[in-house]
């Protein structure tokens, strides 16, 4: 319907829906059990009874859960895109369930629920275990934690004090885009001093080709001399480069399988790179090494980038090389680089009028000589006929150093024998009429906004891109109020997008989270209420926060993600806890019988949520690492939620719900 191919993201929204939509079928077939087995009563009653109690819960649910997912589809930039088939196939994926769960669930149940002949005052050992767990727990949250609005107070103010605490623990930990997962290519790409010979070059392959084909957990080795390795990439500014020239030489290489070697591909890189870069350096001075392992991240380039903006060239390479030696002492910070590369020789021919005036030869007569010496021109068209196209007649020189190709000279001797003819056909040098301005430039240049930039660009070792940016940024600060008026640089690459996504996905939360509370509020028809279900969130985020800090596991684009999704499913299970305390409530109970039984009931629902959505969760943590996070995050969140919430929740309910008519309830 959405024009979406049966991709990895499908199949990750897919399992992240499994934990999802299975509670709204718990919830039924709760209901279902609950009636059937437990009260006695027929199949029809049991599901009029499960939906009169369970349905407009179920939906409110649902939709809490959709309603938090749906401000993902709006994340901004890359990262956005990459990761808005997942809300969608998830919201799919739920809607679908619920539908699912009410026209055909509850009917299907009538052909699987059997009830043993004799066994009409009988519970099953498992029914047994759960009413004596219910009422355990009843009776324990009664004694301790609803003994007195005191001690609700006391009992939630402990939950909010550990919230904070993990909060405040979570904070120090660093901060990344994506986790590197385990890929099979790598890229290689030297680049020696301009000027360099292909005969260097290819001299400097075989030396590093020699090194990388001893590697035993290298399957393939391609060399590729003259030429960047197309597995390596970098900035836009580096894409814009050229790919191709004598001093460039490329390896593309490809790892063994996994079960092959001992680690995970992107792990070799260190080691490798200082063993090339140490072998090659010595060897060939001025030659610069970047590695890059396939990681799986959706953005390309490096994960540090720089942008220095200004007007003169030449000022931006000398602030460049400013930038890369404040970088290159940074520890963790490796391959730093800009997108100039190497500079090309740039080579001025004015004419001199004098001379010119001297042998009678004009500037039009002068142009058309060195354009045919400088490069070959199209003089007319070789007729073939028929439907094939006519043949370029191309006029040029014959450069001992082109063998034969066309093109102009590449040595400073083919240059300065160049001859020029006179009107009577006698030549002089060229030389005698042209003067030389030999310099400098860079093979390409970048603009931004209109202004003329460079990128500095470096890739991180053994620290996070953030962490290495936190202690860049100070001595980069400094630095820039010693440049000229009009110089300025910014952080881009990885870090620009994380504060695009992350801004973004903070934005999107916040709209949840409003959402939420509104359906809350038109749903239970007051705000204590919703507030008391909006709740969940930070106990839920204890836990994810305890585990993050635990494990000491970087806080990463997906484990956002997966905090948001996690709101909907602690969410879900309140709601349904809230509408049982109401319900005991209208039965005539006190606010704090009604919040213990309630409470205690949800035991077996929440008990049976959890336990399915960490189940099928942990295959996906411990296959992609990539993913990791988002369900570690929900893990550790459903873990900490089902446990607090039955303790807490309780008690909230007790400190703002006050005795009132069955009238004016809920």
């Amino acid at each position: 319907m959405f024009g979406y191919t049966l991709n990895e993201m499908v199949l990750i929204g897919m399992v992240l829906a499994l934990g999802l939509l299975v509670d709204v079928f718990i919830l039924m077939m709760e209901g279902m059990h609950e009636g059937f087995y437990v009260a006695r009563l027929s199949y029809s009653r049991s599901a009029m009874w499960t939906l009169r109690r369970f349905a407009l819960p179920a939906f409110a649910g649902q939709m809490t859960t959709i309603l938090a997912l749906a401000p993902l589809i709006m994340i901004s930039g890359t990262s956005g895109k990459f990761i808005r088939i997942l809300p969608i196939t998830t919201i799919a994926c739920l809607i679908c369930s619920f539908i699912v769960a009410i026209a055909i669930d509850v009917p299907l149940s009538r052909f699987l629920l059997r009830r043993h002949a004799g066994a009409n005052s009988t519970h099953s050992y498992v029914d047994r275990l759960s009413i004596r767990a219910t009422q355990w727990l009843a009776a324990w949250n009664q004694r301790y934690t609803l003994r007195s609005r005191a001690v609700s107070l006391f009992t939630t103010s402990l939950a909010m004090v550990l919230f904070g605490v993990a909060a405040a623990a979570f904070a120090t930990l660093p901060i990344t885009m994506y986790s590197e997962r385990d890929g099979r290519n790598l890229g290689v790409t030297i680049e020696l001093p301009a000027g360099t010979s292909l005969e260097t070059s290819q001299r400097c392959a075989d030396l590093a080709g020699e090194i990388l084909r001893s590697r035993p957990y290298l399957e393939t080795v391609v060399k590729l001399v003259g030429s960047k390795s197309p597995l390596v990439q970098g900035s836009l500014g580096e894409a814009l480069a050229p790919t191709t020239a004598d001093y460039l030489v490329g390896f593309s290489c490809r790892f063994t399988p996994r079960d092959e070697r001992e680690l995970a591909a992107y792990k070799y890189v260190d080691v490798l790179r200082a063993e090339l870069t140490a072998a090659v350096s010595a060897r060939f001075a001025g030659a610069t090494l970047v590695l890059q392992a396939e990681t799986g991240k959706p953005e390309a380039g490096d994960p540090i980038q720089l942008e220095i903006v200004g007007d003169s060239m030449g000022t931006l390479r000398e602030l460049s090389q400013q930038v890369q030696t404040a970088l290159r002492a940074i520890p963790g910070a490796v391959d730093v680089r800009d997108n100039l590369g190497n500079v090309q020789v740039d080579i001025k021919l004015r004419p001199k009028r004098e001379a010119l005036d001297f042998y009678n030869i004009t500037h039009d007569e002068l142009a058309s000589q060195i354009r045919f010496a400088m490069s070959d021109q199209e003089i007319g068209k070789f007729a073939i006929g028929g439907v094939e196209e006519d043949l370029d007649i191309r006029l040029g020189i014959a450069w001992p150093s082109r063998r034969g190709a066309l093109g102009g000279p590449t040595r400073l001797t083919e240059l300065v024998s160049m001859r020029v003819f006179q009107q009577d056909g006698s030549t002089v040098p060229a030389m005698a009429v042209l003067e030389t301005d030999i310099g400098t430039s860079p093979i390409s240049i970048t603009r931004q906004g209109g202004q003329r930039s460079i990128m500095v660009s470096a890739k991180n070792q053994t620290r996070l891109p953030s962490e290495i940016l936190a202690d860049l940024t100070p001595r980069l600060d400094a630095l820039q109020t010693t440049w000229p008026s009009g110089y300025r640089y910014r952080i881009a690459g990885e870090a620009e997008e994380a504060a695009e996504a992350f801004g973004s996905a903070g934005y999107a939360m916040i709209v949840a989270l409003f959402l939420v509370f509104a359906l809350l509020v038109m749903l239970f028809g007051s705000f204590a209420q919703p507030f008391i279900i909006l709740l969940t969130i930070p106990l839920a985020l204890t836990g994810t926060f305890v585990g993050f800090y635990v494990l000491h596991m970087p806080f990463s684009f997906t484990a956002m993600i997966g905090g948001i999704s996690l709101t909907g499913i602690v969410v879900n299970d309140a709601i349904v806890m809230v509408e049982t305390m109401n319900g005991y409530a209208r039965r005539g109970y006190g606010v704090a019988e009604a919040a213990a039984h309630g409470g205690a009931d949800r035991l077996r629902p929440i008990l049976s949520t959890s336990i399915t959505t960490v189940i099928g969760l942990i295959p996906l943590a411990l296959s992609d690492p990539m993913w990791e996070p988002l369900c570690f995050a929900i893990i550790f969140g459903l873990i900490a939620s089902t446990f607090l919430s039955l303790m807490v929740i309780p008690a909230i309910y007790h400190l703002l719900t006050r005795p009132v008519s069955d009238d004016e309830l809920p």
